[in-house]
Parts: C-alpha cells; structure tokens; sequence
C-alpha cells in the first residue's frame, strides 16, 4: 500500500545505463494520475464499491502455458525457457458495472497471469480491440468524458484523429459479439522490448489467437441469452475438456511505432509462435483467487522490458489506486 508514503518514483532507462529492475522502465507520467484516470472512469461510467474501475465483471480460470522453443530466441524470460508454466486467465467484459449484460458488451479483455516456480508473478493485458483509443494519458480522460454520447465521441474524434482507427473498428462491431470466450482474438495494445540471450533487443506485440478460430453472433441473437452467457458457457465447455489459446509475438521493424497503442503494424510483420496456454477449469475461489489479483500489463520480469509507452506507464498508476480501493472496500 502507499498511504503514508511519497510517490513512487517513475525511472526511464538512459542510453547505456545500468539496467534497473524490468518493473521500473516505464515513461514519465504525472504524480496524481493514477487518482484522476480513476476519478474519470468512476465519475462518467460509475463504479460500484469492492470491483475494479473498469473490467469489473469477470472470471478467472486455471490453466498452464508450454513456450515454443522460438520464444527462448527472442526473450530470456524464465517463462519462455522451456516447461510448463501454471497460469491463471481472467475473462472480462470492459464496462465498469459488475452486472452489465453480456449482450451490451463492447470491448472483452483477457489477461493472463504466469506463475512461476520460485514464486515470481509476470502478467500479460490484452482487449478484443488490435488498438487503442487514445495514445497520452490525459487524452483518456478526455475521451472518457466524451463517451456520454455519439455527438461528443465525434467531436473528441476530430480533435484527436488518431482515435478514429479504434473509433471505427469498435463501431463495426456494434452488431455483432463474440460468439464465446474461447473463440475471440486479444491483442496487447502495447510493445514491449523482449531482450534475447545474445544482448539483442526485439520490440514485440502480443497477441492471443483461439485455437477453436474465431466466431461472431448477432448481437440480436446474444440479447436472448442468459445476462452472463460468456463465462457461464465456457465454465461448462471446460467440463467437456480444456480450450487453448496460441501466444503470438507481431515482431517490429524499423518505424514501427512502440510507443503509441493508436498506430497498429503492419500486417505483414513477422509473427512468432510463442507458446500454447490451454485453459482447464475455473478457479475455485473466485474473490481470492481472482477478483484481489492485480493484472497489471507493466508487471514484467528478466527478459521482459516495458517500451516508452505513456498509456503502458498510466495503467500501473491506475491499477495501483485501484486495487487499493477494492481493498479497503472489501476489509
């Protein structure tokens, strides 16, 4: 917890400076914007008392990742190195209401926490969107006053063109929803720098690829389904065996964008295999095992740097004020 305490201090890696921990290479960001990222979600979308600010309706999963022997080329990460690696999955819908219907959902998160023998933790973030709305911090407090209404999302638009690409991609989609959990693509938004066993440095994407393929419905068609058909169905298909997902790494090239969620890459950009994570069963505990689980996408680990991103390094801010809330509301 950090009550009592001065603000954490915000590092950025200096060319050929000594490496410090992975956790502390992230962009500059101001001191209060965790708390005002927070305040912006609650005050437009509301909040309710004990869940997360936003992604407050999920569920976690049990499941184990095997890494390709590809991905150790690339990363020195302990969880790329060979074995199998426990996991736990969390399945999310983006509305800050923890009892939105599935029907109304626009945006699913997935988010995967390795755990890891000696006890250390390393997390991957991902959305159901290749790219972002917004690429400053502040910008996202704008936006999401903007969200009230279609007339204000423009406007934001016209400001901010970069938002258009996510804008649009979310407004195609307004019809149709994912057919299930495990047969929709997430992708992380942000790039990271995956530091090889040789010194070489590779910018990478994540992406999270079902092994079932990827299936839409009507959103006519979701609206007859039960409120929570999304993870309701899939905790039922896991009693039937495991559903697995294919880890993929999109590899930058030189103009790449790596520090801009907004700007995707371009297709043709080499993919990698990384890993498969097979999916077996729910956890047992979800308010334990789950909903007081931080997944924080800055949560890296040797091997593993975070790019200059000033969205990726916001995220930390706000997930920090917000867990402490969920904890001091739910003692």
């Amino acid at each position: 917890m950090r009550s009592g305490r001065g603000p954490r201090p915000r590092l950025v890696r200096a060319r050929g400076s000594r490496r410090p921990r992975p956790e502390s290479k992230l962009a500059a960001v101001g001191t209060d914007l965790g708390e005002r990222l927070v305040a912006a979600i609650s005050s437009e979308l509301g909040t309710t008392p004990g869940y997360r600010a936003a992604h407050a309706k999920g569920m976690c999963f049990d499941a184990v990742f095997t890494p390709t022997p590809m991905a150790a080329r690339f990363s020195t990460a302990p969880h790329l190195q060979g074995g199998p690696v426990p996991a736990v999955v969390r399945f999310s819908n983006a509305s800050s209401n923890p009892r939105a219907k599935d029907a109304a959902q626009e945006v699913g998160g997935m988010a995967v926490k390795f755990l890891l023998p000696d006890g250390r933790e390393t997390d991957i973030v991902a959305i159901s969107l290749p790219v972002f709305f917004v690429r400053e911090p502040e910008h996202f407090i704008e936006f999401t006053h903007a969200r009230t209404s279609n007339l204000r999302v423009l406007a934001y638009a016209i400001r901010h063109p970069e938002s258009l690409r996510a804008i649009l991609y979310a407004g195609r989609r307004r019809g149709r929803l994912m057919a299930s959990r495990w047969e929709a693509a997430y992708y992380g938004i942000h790039a990271f720098r995956w530091l090889g066993p040789e010194g070489g440095v590779t910018h990478v994407r994540y992406e999270l690829n079902p092994e079932a393929g990827v299936r839409e419905i009507p959103r006519r068609e979701a609206s007859g389904k039960d409120p929570d058909f999304l993870n309701q169905e899939l905790a039922a298909r896991l009693q039937q065996g495991p559903v697995a997902f294919e880890l993929c790494v999109r590899l930058a090239e030189a103009g790449d964008a790596t520090d801009d969620p907004t700007r995707p890459w371009p297709a043709a950009r080499r993919r990698v295999r990384a890993g498969r994570l097979e999916i077996t069963r729910a956890v047992e505990d979800q308010r334990d095992g789950c909903e007081r689980r931080v997944f924080d996408p800055t949560h890296v680990i040797d091997g593993i740097e975070c790019s200059d991103d000033r969205i990726l390094a916001a995220r930390r801010e706000a997930y920090s004020v917000s867990i402490e809330r969920r904890l001091k509301e739910t003692s």
